[in-house]
């Protein structure tokens, strides 16, 4: 395991910010930290780092148990703030050069280096200064600097936070490329983005874990539901096949439906024919995450 946490503790004054978390994250993997703003995932972040001392508990990275303020840990880490600064009189390039010569990187290895991860982030062919660049472009180059170093975890704190859905998915497909080099733990409140590359999931919830799981587990457990709408209310067309063997329940107005195997399906959809219920859309159950949060939290 790339990191080990156990049983942290993290209290300012008499509130208890973080309370008895466990995780471990395994090496290559992507692991989603999930949970609403002010869950406390940026303190959990810091207390990775050593910049917040722990009330109790331990964390070790990469071997190196992590010490407030002097911890050798740093040295695998690549950190990715939220909102990071650059200089921005420089453009990508000239930037992570400064970089590699603050950090001690060895001259002949700069440019293969700094040409695989321009290359890696899309912001190769740009010689524009940072101080033209879009937030995406922004957390782009912050990925690439916290990558510099070949580090063996890579932490994002909200790295899709404000992006617009394309900026998105490029920080997605990006942080997933990274997965062939490091660990990437990284914090989200936005559940769809941890469903899409994450390997493993925690969902934080008042500073302690209420949730915790593999996401191919999960997948496998919601393989078999189904969302159904219809030019009917949901509530109407449940009433109507409450007589049917299926198990339903109705979320947003629309029906999901548990059909486990190929014969459930074909007599559910004969029970829709017989009560002459007009279908306008059916399609795999998605959205895991937030139906796991919402029988968690009741």
């Amino acid at each position: 395991m790339v990191v080990q946490i156990e049983g942290v503790t993290k209290r300012f004054g008499s509130r208890d910010v973080l309370h008895d978390i466990h995780m471990h994250i395994p090496e290559h993997s992507i692991f989603g930290f999930v949970g609403a703003n002010g869950a406390g995932k940026t303190t959990l972040m810091k207390c990775m780092l050593g910049l917040l001392p722990l009330t109790g508990g331990a964390i070790t990275i990469a071997g190196e148990k992590v010490t407030f303020g002097e911890t050798k840990s740093n040295a695998h880490i690549g950190f990715l703030p939220d909102v990071p600064e650059f200089y921005p009189f420089y453009n990508a390039r000239q930037y992570l050069e400064l970089c590699a010569v603050v950090t001690d990187m060895p001259k002949k290895e700069w440019k293969q280096r700094i040409d695989e991860l321009l290359e890696l982030v899309g912001l190769a062919d740009v010689t524009s200064l940072i101080r033209t660049y879009s937030r995406g472009m922004k957390q782009r180059l912050g990925i690439a600097q916290a990558l510099l170093n070949r580090p063996k975890l890579l932490i994002c704190d909200e790295p899709t936070s404000a992006l617009d859905p394309a900026g998105r998915a490029q920080i997605l497909s990006i942080l997933q490329k990274a997965k062939a080099e490091t660990t990437v733990f990284f914090s989200t409140h936005i559940l769809s983005d941890a469903e899409q590359i994450c390997d493993h999931v925690a969902m934080l919830h008042k500073g302690e874990i209420i949730f915790q799981e593999e996401l191919a587990k999960l997948k496998q457990q919601f393989h078999d539901q189904f969302v159904y709408t219809f030019t009917v209310p949901a509530k109407e067309a449940m009433k109507q096949l409450a007589s049917t063997q299926a198990k339903m329940h109705i979320e947003d107005d629309t029906l999901i439906v548990s059909l486990p195997n190929d014969r459930a399906r074909l007599v559910f959809m004969r029970e829709l024919t017989q009560r002459e219920l007009i279908v306008q859309s059916i399609h795999p159950q998605t959205r895991m995450l937030e139906q796991v949060v919402l029988e968690v939290l009741g």
